[in-house]
């Protein structure tokens, strides 16, 4: 198993920091085609402005039959995805609601939520050729998961 955190452009793909921080880009992922059977993002493509890119970048790195298990803060209610802020052809970042920063790891500075995703998010997943995209809903005292609306989305890439 191989976890990383985005650590700015400073470090290459793939790059250990002196805390034994791997840095990787979901858009960009330094492992070859085919390399891995899941690939596990828990809130983290909501800060991505090309979220489409880092979904068929883990479609690129999957073992055929492999999945992508990943959870996003996401509107039950809403078929629309809400684009909270997007970057603008110039690359600045152009703001449509008040900005929502989430807790970072890496920066006490936060990051920046892009998206609060809606049901559309399962058929983009499908154009993008996952198969057996289907959002999970859990709860559970034992475990601490008390909220409402707690879903976790597993999307496949074809096994042939």
């Amino acid at each position: 198993m191989t976890g990383s955190e985005y650590l700015e452009s400073e470090f290459q793909h793939g790059q250990v920091d002196a805390r034994g921080w791997r840095h990787e880009d979901l858009t960009r992922l330094s492992f070859a085609d085919a390399s891995l059977s899941a690939i596990l993002s828990f809130d983290v493509l909501e800060h991505i402005p090309d979220y489409p890119a880092a979904a068929r970048e883990c479609l690129r790195c999957l073992k055929p039959g492999g999945v992508f298990v990943f959870s996003v803060p996401f509107i039950v209610e809403a078929q629309e995805t809400l684009v909270r802020a997007r970057l603008g052809s110039d690359g600045r970042i152009e703001h449509l609601h008040p900005p929502e920063y989430h807790g970072d790891p890496v920066s006490d500075a936060g990051c920046l939520c892009y998206y609060h995703f809606g049901w559309e998010l399962l058929d983009q997943l499908r154009d993008l050729g996952f198969v057996d995209v289907t959002a999970l809903d859990y709860w559970s005292a034992a475990h601490g998961y008390l909220g409402g609306n707690t879903l976790l989305f597993v999307a496949r890439k074809p096994a042939g």
